[in-house]
């Protein structure tokens, strides 16, 4: 039912993007693709849809990962983000029908890193925290002309500090070796709260961008 319930929201949400949606085709077998023409109405169900699909992925990952620290402790938290936290994120992205990314310039993981798009806009996003301007998500179609929802990743809870803090101070250097030893290369450290932390990036690969 609550599975049910949620993509009734998500129908609402996205209802008010009728007028700039074209019907596609099955091809082969493969799921349809529409055709939308990105126009404010369309733009604006794609964002609630985009931020309602990044609050499902945080909410079962924060269920999830408060349990685990409940049951085994604090750095049982990083066996999870390690092992767990990429299956669940995709598997949410299937069942709610999109490609979902977190993507970071500083990184935990590697493949988690900013392509210079990305980049360029979560820079922009530093910025505009920096200035104390809104940080409003954004719709933009990718090169196959799917959009994609962007909407940034803010440290908001003290709890994250625990693996993303301060060595020495909200970080244990033993729980910082270990950090390394699953990601060599980390550079996730040193946040404050309420700092930014990464970037959503939702591709929604059942519609595709057309011109009017």
């Amino acid at each position: 039912m609550k599975k049910i319930f949620f993509l009734l929201i998500l129908i609402v949400a996205f209802g008010a993007c009728n007028s700039g949606v074209r019907k596609g085709r099955k091809i082969n077998n493969k799921q349809s693709v529409e055709t939308i023409v990105l126009n404010d109405s369309v733009k604006k169900g794609l964002m609630l849809k985009g931020s309602s699909v990044s609050k499902q992925v945080v909410a079962v990952l924060q269920k999830n990962l408060k349990h685990a620290i409940k049951t085994q402790g604090i750095d049982s938290a990083i066996d999870f983000c390690h092992k767990r936290a990429p299956f669940i994120t995709d598997s949410m992205g299937q069942v709610l029908n999109v490609k979902v990314k977190r993507v970071a310039k500083k990184y935990r993981n590697s493949f988690n890193e900013t392509n210079p798009a990305e980049s360029d806009l979560y820079k922009q996003y530093v910025i505009n925290w920096l200035d104390n301007k809104p940080l409003t998500p954004k719709i933009i179609p990718d090169k196959e002309g799917h959009p994609v929802y962007y909407g940034i990743i803010k440290i908001n809870n003290t709890v994250c500090l625990k693996c993303h803090g301060k060595v020495g101070k909200n970080l244990p250097q033993e729980r910082a070796d270990k950090i390394k030893s699953y990601y060599p290369d980390d550079k996730a450290l040193d946040f404050k709260y309420g700092e930014p932390r990464g970037m959503w990036v939702i591709t929604f690969n059942e519609y595709r961008v057309v011109n009017e």
